[in-house]
């Protein structure tokens, strides 16, 4: 298992920063990530919220994996988002397996939702505290 195995496969949270016109805002979304696409990492959410307009119209993404535990993580302000080609049905499993409960929020807003993706450039896989940390180009 590779470095960004371990820590994006010990995570289930980002918290993911856009700017618009030099406004910047930060959200908190669950995200799933598949061993095929390394440099993607997909979150499912509301298709017409705010939140999903601002990701939409940013150029750049930065974000920041929340551990479930101690601190290693996987940052990048390297990163662009856009609405995914697949659907929430294509990847429901995925989203089962890797996050928590999130067969709640699909019994309360499955049909609001839409899949979105964060397409990493480069990225920092940091192992926590002195246990190194690596740099990828994907």
């Amino acid at each position: 298992m590779t470095d960004l195995e371990k820590v994006l496969l010990g995570a289930n949270k980002i918290a993911y920063a856009t700017s618009l016109e030099n406004i910047p805002n930060l959200r908190i979304v669950n995200f799933v990530w598949e061993k095929e696409t390394p440099s993607v990492v997909y979150f499912a959410s509301v298709h017409d919220s705010q939140g999903v307009q601002e990701f939409l119209s940013s150029k750049k993404i930065a974000f920041s994996t929340i551990p479930d535990s101690g601190n290693a993580h996987v940052a990048t302000n390297d990163a662009t988002g856009m609405a995914s080609k697949r659907t929430l049905a294509e990847m429901r499993e995925t989203f089962l397996k890797q996050i928590p409960g999130f067969d709640k929020v699909l019994n309360l807003i499955g049909d609001q939702l839409a899949v979105y993706e964060i397409h990493i450039h480069s990225t920092e896989v940091d192992l926590g505290l002195g246990n190194g940390n690596n740099r990828l180009t994907f």
